[in-house]
């Protein structure tokens, strides 16, 4: 019983340091969707730790000064690269709920090639803990994989993966 309530007071205490990125390619509009959830109050840190600033911004107020300044922290945070092209990052929604931040974006891309590199660095220079999964979705491949403060960013060869 000691054992039991020990671990419970030490998940309620002990933070989750943890986003979730998803991107999936469409083919039919010729551009990745991509899907970004992070804890509000870690993103507003940071957003600090990035620009020097603090910055609050309301949901259900102006949403377009949000998403403006969302797209400027997550251009230097997320990138979607083949080769040495990075692809543009518009966000198309965003919504807060219970300190969840839900960010919907598109990265546009013609999709022709076979490799592709995902970065991720929120969070990473704030928490040694911090984990970054990511899903990463092109026509018949799929992959997760976690990032970490150690290692930001990782390559997805779908030619390689779909000869195997």
């Amino acid at each position: 019983m000691l054992k039991l309530f020990t671990l419970i007071f030490w998940l309620v205490v002990h933070p989750v340091h943890v986003t979730l990125l998803s991107i999936e390619y469409s083919g039919e509009k010729r551009l990745f969707e991509a899907f970004l959830r992070i804890y509000y109050d870690d993103y507003m840190l940071d957003y600090k730790l990035l620009t020097g600033n603090e910055w609050k911004f309301n949901i259900n107020g102006n949403k377009e000064e949000a998403i403006i300044y969302l797209t400027g922290y997550l251009k230097e945070r997320v990138q979607l690269k083949s080769g040495k092209a990075s692809f543009d990052l518009i966000i198309n929604d965003i919504n807060l709920s219970d300190n969840e931040l839900n960010i919907y974006m598109q990265f546009k891309s013609d999709g022709k090639s076979k490799g592709f590199t995902v970065r991720n660095s929120i969070l990473a220079d704030i928490y040694n803990d911090q984990s970054n999964l990511l899903i990463f979705r092109y026509e018949d491949f799929e992959e997760g994989v976690k990032l970490t403060p150690e290692k930001r960013e990782h390559e997805f060869d779908i030619k390689k993966s779909l000869i195997n």
